[in-house]
C-alpha cells in the first residue's frame, strides 16, 4: 500500500521523533524519495525543529552590547523562554507582553526563536484544519489503522447482543442437563 500525501502530514512528526515501525518507516521514506511537497514539508519541519533545539540547548547571545550583560541577559532570556508560548497565545498580560517585545526586538536569537516558534505552529495549524476538513474522525488513528494491518480487529458486538447469547447459551447448557438427567 502507497502511503499518501494527507496520511505523510500525519506520519512525518513520528518519523522525525523515530516513532515509527520499521515498514512504516520504510514506507515513508519511500514517500519522501518519491515527492516533493512531502520531502519539502519534512525538511522545513526537521530544520526548525533542530534550530528551536539548538536555540534552547544553547542559549547563546549574539548580540555583543547585550552580551557585555551576561547575568542580565540570561535572566531575561529565561524569562522570555519561559514566556513565550504565554505572548504567542496573548495570554499574557499587557506589562509582561512588552517586556517581551522588547526583549525580542533587542535580541536577535529571540527574534530567532520567536519567528521558528510561529513558522511551527503555521505549519502545525495548517496540516491540523487540512486533515480536520478531510476526515471528521480522528485522522491519525484512521491513517495508522490503514497502514498497520497487522493489528487484530476483534469482533465488535452490542452489550445487549452478548448478554442474549450468554443467556441462550445457559438455556441451552441447563435443558441439556436435565435431558440428560432424565435419561438415567
Amino acid at each position: 500500500m502507497e502511503i499518501t500525501c494527507a496520511q505523510m502530514d500525519v506520519l512525518i512528526s513520528f518519523y522525525i521523533e523515530n516513532d515509527l515501525s520499521k515498514a512504516l518507516k520504510s514506507k515513508v521514506e519511500e514517500h519522501l524519495k518519491k515527492c516533493s511537497a512531502c520531502r519539502a514539508k519534512y525538511e522545513i519541519i526537521k530544520s526548525m525543529l533542530e534550530d528551536l533545539r539548538t536555540s534552547l540547548d544553547d542559549g547563546e547571545i549574539e548580540d555583543e552590547a547585550l552580551a557585555a550583560k551576561p547575568n542580565v541577559i540570561s535572566q531575561q532570556y529565561r524569562v522570555f523562554r519561559n514566556n513565550l508560548s504565554a505572548y504567542i497565545d496573548n495570554e499574557l498580560p499587557a506589562d509582561e507582553s512588552i517586556k517581551i517585545k522588547k526583549f525580542t526586538i533587542n535580541n536577535k536569537s529571540a527574534r530567532k526563536e520567536l519567528e521558528d516558534t510561529y513558522n511551527i505552529r503555521k505549519l502545525m495549524s495548517d496540516s491540523f484544519n487540512k486533515t480536520t476538513s478531510d476526515a471528521k474522525h480522528d485522522f491519525s488513528r484512521n491513517v495508522l489503522k490503514q497502514l498497520t494491518p497487522n493489528e487484530d480487529y476483534g469482533l465488535n458486538f452490542h452489550p445487549a447482543l452478548k448478554v442474549a447469547a450468554a443467556f441462550v447459551m445457559t438455556v441451552l447448557t441447563l435443558s441439556a442437563i436435565i435431558i440428560f438427567s432424565l435419561t438415567l
